[in-house]
């Protein structure tokens, strides 16, 4: 390899496409753009996102539903696992006299080394059937939403109320503040009746409000002119029940036919809503902060639940497969049933840590050959979505020691017996 003073002093004749220096070039400076262009390109963003997050949830809607593990489950349990239980209870009045002579303590042992890996065959699927479920919850809902206080537990959907930003105009923003709190719109969202109202009086947490939206508190509302509070009286001392007015007009353009009464428990029923809908009003730029994380939250969750539901179907199929194949051979009264027991357990054994596995063994695909192996184990390293496949690799270790162990039992006392 020549150094940049050898470089300079050969001929470009004699010199490699490698050892030519190829100059990156700058990229040239952006135009100067308007604060309306700006804001154009804001808009368009957050247009372009939206439709990209309408395709991740419709990806999960069509995929990720569970419905087909659920169905799997019922058949699952009805026509496999109970023949087998079955199988297992009468194992002692098929095992000979010799074993069942030397005690409980041997029966107990032969059982439990033959029941952990019976529970592995019915625990791992539902497990990951649970995880599933549980990654399915976390997709479409949020603890937290943005905007919020930390401290306050508001689980909402994942795709929060979308509100106009008051940048993009301040007066029609207060215009449309005015006709929401003014018009039959708060019973749009607030019923009528008393009864299912009070849900919202539930969820306010006087007198902090945190579920309140903080464009939505009282004091901000009052300062915007949206509302007026009737008489002389500070914000500390109004009662759900003290009158509060709408009025008609707002900077002299009539947006209600006439002033609306309403009273502090109304406001405060409207408001509530808007916060569990996840709804605040943020200035065009934070709307295109929140949705490029919202992205990627998405993009995220999206990731782990897809790999999650495959890894349970394949777990499902592979553990229904070996469970239908036992009772073919549990059905012959010939084959002894410790024996199919032992094989079947065995064979699940084995093959699970691979079918738990098989979804990111097909990703690692990708990768040259001499590297699969690598990336493989470095992802099994810092994943944790590895962990469940780690911990079913373990517990199929164990499996696989215990059965050795009641066969071992087994063939000694049948021995002994001899």
């Amino acid at each position: 390899m020549l150094n940049n003073t050898q470089l300079n002093n050969t001929p470009p004749t004699a010199r490699t496409t490698a050892e030519i220096p190829i100059p990156t070039p700058e990229p040239p400076p952006a135009p100067p753009r308007s604060e309306e262009q700006e804001r154009n390109a804001m808009r368009a963003y957050l247009q372009r996102s939206e439709t990209r997050l309408s395709t991740m949830h419709r990806v999960a809607v069509g995929f990720l539903s569970g419905a087909g593990l659920l169905f799997l489950l019922p058949v699952f349990f009805k026509d496999a696992i109970l023949t087998i239980i079955r199988e297992l209870l009468d194992y002692p009045a098929t095992m000979p006299p010799e074993i069942t002579s030397r005690g409980l303590a041997v029966v107990i042992l032969l059982y439990a080394t033959l029941l952990f890996p019976f529970v592995l065959t019915i625990g791992v699927p539902v497990i990951a059937l649970v995880q599933l479920l549980r990654d399915i919850v976390r997709f479409y809902f949020t603890g937290q939403a943005p905007g919020f206080p930390e401290t306050y537990f508001n689980p909402c959907f994942s795709l929060t109320g979308v509100a106009f930003s008051p940048d993009e105009s301040e007066v029609i923003k207060a215009k449309a503040m005015m006709f929401q709190y003014g018009t039959d719109l708060t019973n749009f969202i607030v019923p009528f009746d008393e009864i299912s109202a009070h849900y919202f009086d539930e969820v306010i947490d006087l007198p902090e409000r945190n579920v309140v939206p903080r464009t939505r508190k009282l004091p901000f509302l009052v300062r915007q002119k949206v509302v007026h509070i009737d008489g002389e009286r500070s914000f500390d001392d109004l009662h759900e029940n003290d009158p509060l007015t709408v009025p008609q007009r707002f900077n002299g353009s009539t947006i209600l036919p006439e002033a609306r009464h309403r009273n502090v428990k109304d406001i405060d029923r409207f408001n509530a809503a808007l916060g569990l809908a996840g709804f605040i009003e943020r200035p065009l730029y934070q709307e295109v902060a929140k949705l490029e994380v919202s992205l990627v939250r998405h993009a995220l969750n999206l990731r782990r639940l897809v790999l999650r539901y495959f890894q349970a179907l394949l777990i499902f199929l592979w553990t229904m497969l070996v469970s239908f194949t036992m009772l073919l051979f549990l059905a012959d009264k010939d084959m002894p049933n410790f024996l199919v027991f032992i094989i079947g357990y065995g064979i699940w054994a084995i093959g699970t840590p691979f079918i738990v596995e098989l979804p990111v063994r097909w990703l690692v695909g990708d990768f040259p050959r001499r590297q699969r192996r690598a990336a493989l184990r470095k992802l099994q390293r810092s994943d944790g979505l590895q962990r469940f496949a780690k911990w079913v690799k373990w517990t199929c270790y164990v499996a696989l020691i215990l059965l050795a162990i009641s066969v071992i039992i087994e063939v000694a006392f049948r021995v002994q017996g001899s």
